[in-house]
């Protein structure tokens, strides 16, 4: 409950920002004005996008079980519709429990792949945005003083998960060892985390083979690639006119503002996040605004729907899922207050 009045407020305060100023003339001009017959584009490249991420996901579980991509996508968007639809990001154990229940794989295992997952994302994401701050014209030097930031934090996580890659075992056993030392600790909590770093292990199994990491890699920078796309099209739309690096910056805000507690589907927080992102590119507020409306339904209704699709198609009763996604994440945050 705590969560969901949290995530109120930040999408409220978060809306109000977004448009505080401006006039509701401006944005319905910005509309009558605009140009949707990109509309189409904006379908083909949303297809793409979850094509490349289920090539991917099928490939980091490819160890573990063989999968074809058809096979993952139903998963998939039903996660993705659960983070439209459901609080606290309850999606993405919605998406862990519907794969563990269709193909019978642990549900630990599955989490490691999807935590993977957004480490890849978080990587490629902080690549596009680092290009777009250091490159673009006219922006503040200190804009460029945070890339140099985020070209450090992406060396030290490669190296890190490169660590625990080569030596996974020897990373294990120093976990245990810290953690026999550290009595205080509830001992749930620590055979929670090693099993966990264990399933992270098979997670990672992927990226042992040549063929497989190289795939990983660049489906996942093709897909923030074509998502960064989607942004600018969607920016051209409404005769934004601004280059590519303009819409790397855009992707990476968006990408990480989304990630704060807000309600269902991320109202507010995207629209303050285009806003943030393109006034130091010049960009009118209302435009910006009335841009990120298009942008954002362009997306949430289509996955919403795919997802509802396959959610009935796979006989599934989202009320039912929901409460084991809610059980997942309980019991997550029963552990996180053990430790406390």
């Amino acid at each position: 409950m705590i969560k969901l009045i949290l995530g109120i407020i930040i999408t409220v305060s978060c809306l109000l920002a977004a448009v505080w100023g401006i006039d509701p003339e401006q944005i319905m001009e910005s509309f009558r004005h605009a140009d949707f017959r990109t509309l189409p584009i904006m379908f083909l490249l949303l297809f793409v996008f979850f094509w490349l991420k289920a090539i991917r996901w099928r490939m980091l579980l490819e160890p573990i079980k063989h999968l074809s991509v058809s096979q993952v996508t139903p998963a998939m968007m039903i996660g993705f519709m659960g983070n439209n639809i459901l609080p606290a990001h309850l999606g993405e154990f919605l998406r862990v429990y519907v794969l563990s229940k269709q193909f019978q794989i642990p549900k630990t295992t599955i989490l490691s792949t999807v935590v993977l997952e957004r480490l890849f994302d978080i990587v490629a994401i902080l690549c596009f945005l680092g290009i777009g701050v250091y490159f673009a014209p006219h922006l503040p030097d200190r804009y460029r003083s945070l890339s140099i930031l985020m070209a450090v934090v992406i060396s030290v996580t490669i190296m890190v998960l490169g660590t625990y890659l080569i030596w996974t075992e020897a990373v294990i056993k120093l976990f245990r060892t810290i953690f026999s030392h550290l009595r205080f600790l509830p001992v749930k909590l620590t055979h929670l985390v090693i099993e966990m770093m264990q399933a992270g292990a098979q997670g990672m199994a992927a990226m042992k083979s040549i063929r497989l990491s190289v795939g990983i890699i660049w489906t996942s920078f093709a897909q923030w690639a074509i998502n960064g796309l989607s942004i600018l099209v969607a920016l051209w739309s409404f005769d934004i006119q601004v280059t590519p690096l303009a819409a790397f910056v855009v992707l990476g805000v968006t990408a990480f503002g989304v990630t704060v507690p807000s309600t269902p589907g991320f109202f507010g927080v995207i629209q303050l996040c285009f806003w943030v992102s393109l006034q130091a590119f010049g960009v009118s507020k209302a435009d910006a605004f009335a841009a990120s409306i298009y942008y954002q339904l362009s997306q949430y209704i289509p996955v919403t729907l795919i997802g509802l699709y396959y959610s009935n198609r796979e006989g599934l009763k989202l009320s039912d899922a929901e409460k084991e996604a809610e059980k997942e994440l309980e019991e997550l945050e029963g552990l996180d207050s053990d430790a406390e």
